[in-house]
């Protein structure tokens, strides 16, 4: 059986392999013969290990033992493919016949003869997260060579697990210790600083919309004190005018600065005329009686398209608007519009043609006054003036 182990620098697979290789080794009762472990304490560990001297002579090795070769490329590296395979390359073909387990370690598996990836039984790559002592470990039945790209071992079994600090001593490692330290990338530390900013934007405008809801019942709470005092002015003045009704009447006292402000703050937001002070200049008048249109030019759509509600009719697209009587908008459903147009709308409050109410409603309007005409002057003929004189015989020398 042929196991190809794989990861940079660093990232735990000559660890690991010791660590796997050791439990397997123990719990099946057989020997681990390892080559170019540097610093390799066999009596720190559980199975029985030990050092045989040339790699390319492995299957000399007695049978059912388990094989060990770290930077596995210098003895069994890639050589040019019209070349013939040397024999410790090609008994491999024929390893089960001995019961030979062999685990060869590397960066990276294109490292390797491309007979012994064709072998290979199965592969397994180490990835190490951001530096730390956190590691992925892929496993896949056929050589992954893209080890590079993560991507690559979208097929492969993936398992956590981190670097078992008791192994830092049982061989020489360059990395050990002092080299497995956390180190974030930058771009994990810009996506969490971002992430920690749009967070303190969203609480920031919820605050304030917060702050904004709360303002019109503050602005109510205000407001109140300011009608029941001025309930209780009036009682008192009319309970004055009965005790003393030619005394003076006292002055009214004023407001205080709190009742001043709040009677002016307006109850709903951007709705001056919603403060207090104006509740009673604020009576109704009129409602708002629907007058809709609808259309199905789509021109007339595409430039009004944030001036009426939109839907699908059996006409296909249409728009449709709703205006009060005063012109202005009111904002109410496409089917509601809909159902105005095609139907029309029902106003309880406007009488019957030729009902009482009409004819009052009628005599109440005002008469139309009169137009007052231009005076016209009396026109006089045009022409030459002529001066009649009665004619006397005798008189006159004609």
């Amino acid at each position: 059986m042929l196991i190809i182990r794989t990861g940079k620098p660093g990232h735990g697979k000559t660890l690991n392999t010791i660590r796997e290789v050791d439990q397997s080794a123990h719990a099946q009762g057989r020997v681990v013969y390892y080559h170019n472990i540097n610093g390799l304490k066999p009596e720190q560990l559980k199975a029985s290990w030990f050092v045989f001297e040339d790699p390319e002579k492995w299957f000399e090795l007695p049978a059912d033992a388990i094989i060990v070769v770290d930077e596995a490329q210098g003895w069994f590296g890639s050589r040019d493919p019209r070349a013939r395979p040397p024999e410790h390359i090609t008994r491999f073909e024929t390893m089960r016949h001995q019961g030979h387990e062999v685990h060869l370690v590397t960066q990276d598996p294109r490292y390797l003869d491309v007979h012994l990836r064709r072998l290979c039984n199965s592969h397994i790559h180490y990835w190490r997260v951001f530096k730390s002592s956190q590691l992925l470990r892929f496993e896949s039945e056929v050589v992954v060579e893209k080890v590079e790209v993560k991507s690559s071992f979208k097929d492969a079994d993936k398992k956590s697990l981190r670097l078992d600090k008791k192994y830092f001593g049982a061989y020489t490692s360059t990395n050990a210790k002092h080299h497995f330290q956390t180190k974030v990338p930058t771009k994990f530390l810009l996506a969490a600083a971002v992430i920690i900013g749009a967070g303190f934007l969203v609480y920031r405008a919820y605050a304030r919309y917060e702050q904004e809801k709360t303002a019109p019942d503050s602005a109510d709470q205000i407001g109140a004190p300011i009608e029941s005092e001025s309930m209780v002015d009036q009682a008192k003045s009319v309970v004055g005018s009965f005790i003393n009704p030619i005394g003076a009447q006292g002055q009214e006292q004023p407001q205080t600065l709190e009742q001043y402000l709040g009677s002016r703050v307006p109850r709903i937001q951007d709705v001056p005329g919603s403060a207090p002070i104006y509740d009673q200049l604020n009576t109704p008048q009129s409602f708002p009686k629907p007058v809709c249109i609808a259309t199905n030019d789509r021109a007339l759509i595409s430039r009004n398209r944030r001036r009426m509600s939109i839907g699908d009719t059996d006409d296909g697209l249409t728009g449709c608007r709703c205006n009060s009587q005063q012109g202005t908008l009111l904002q109410v459903s496409f089917e509601f519009c809909m159902t105005v147009v095609q139907n029309g709308y029902f106003d309880p409050t406007k009488p019957d043609r030729g009902s009482m109410q009409d004819q009052n409603r009628n005599n109440q309007l005002p008469a139309p006054q009169p137009v007052a005409q231009p005076r016209q002057e009396q026109s006089e003929p045009q022409g030459t003036r002529f001066t009649h004189v009665p004619y006397v015989k005798g008189e006159f020398l004609w």
